[in-house]
């Protein structure tokens, strides 16, 4: 049996649309996304009942897809290389902010004292990853005052290095051109990431 709705039925394409991408980005509970669908479409009559009810389908048949999946996905070996990262001393931040300046303004509060630098990707970095695009990383140290452009950059490069290092250890494709002006781009990469349990 079908819920009544009074959503225009454009309305309600766009948030299953939407729905759907959020939960193929995988770091979102359901209630997230009931959220985000609310943030974008109440001025369009969702109500908070109505994107609940739009989500749980949905969720529910991605994890049924999930069961199908091989053992250990693309975004495993990813999570395996950010973990790695870590251990190294780079701050790794999986899905990490709205967008490329925000991450780069807040991941300075990520780092600990001896961080030697970091490496992101921010929620539309997901989404495209999501959509078959590939991932591109973000990058960099924590400079100190009066530091030197050069010495920055070659810190910089050196921090690229380390990234493309454990990628490559995890067996993921990378292309990157060695410049620390340029993104580390993952790809082809397939996106099956878990939902959070």
């Amino acid at each position: 049996m079908t819920q009544e709705t009074a959503l225009t039925p454009d309305v309600l394409r766009e948030a299953r649309e939407r729905a759907a991408e959020l939960i193929r980005c995988g770091f979102q509970e359901p209630d997230e996304i009931a959220e985000s669908l609310i943030e974008v479409l109440d001025d369009q009559g969702l109500t908070p009942e109505e994107a609940e009810r739009i989500v749980a389908p949905l969720w529910s048949a991605r994890l049924a897809e999930q069961a199908t999946w091989p053992r250990v996905t693309d975004v495993d070996r990813l999570a395996d290389a950010f973990d790695a990262l870590e251990d190294q001393g780079v701050v790794a931040a999986m899905d990490f902010t709205c967008c490329a300046g925000c991450g780069y303004a807040e991941i300075g509060g990520e780092a600990e004292e001896d961080s030697s630098g970091f490496v992101f990707f921010h929620q539309q970095d997901t989404e495209s990853a999501a959509a078959g695009q590939g991932l591109m990383l973000r990058y960099g140290v924590f400079r100190s005052d009066g530091e030197p452009a050069e010495v920055s950059e070659r810190r910089t490069a050196g921090i690229g290095r380390v990234v493309v290092g454990a990628l490559e250890a995890a067996d993921l494709p990378v292309e990157w051109d060695g410049s620390p002006h340029t993104a580390i781009r993952v790809a082809p990469l397939e996106w099956l990431n878990r939902l959070p349990e």
